[in-house]
């Protein structure tokens, strides 16, 4: 699988190398990035480092590799808990 897509029955295909899906998969996460809009403003920022901080990882607000994975990974356990 790649290493910027997620798939499962619960959220379906998400694709983190894109920010309308990191901002899907924020809301999902319940970290509000406001309208999925594929537009990397300031609620997605937010968003985005609010949920780094929660992950620890850098708090920058920045979408890149690390935070990607750790979106990936985190959407795998919210994913299998029922």
């Amino acid at each position: 699988m790649s290493d910027t897509i997620h798939e499962s029955e619960k959220f379906g295909r998400i694709d983190l190398a894109t920010t309308a899906g990191v901002q899907t998969a924020l809301s999902f996460l319940s970290f509000d990035p406001g309208e999925v809009d594929g537009l990397d403003g300031p609620k997605t920022r937010a968003a985005l480092k609010s949920f780094q901080e929660s992950v620890g990882i850098a708090a920058d607000g920045l979408i890149g590799p690390n935070s990607r994975r750790e979106l990936l990974s985190a959407l795998q356990t919210a994913a299998s808990v029922a």
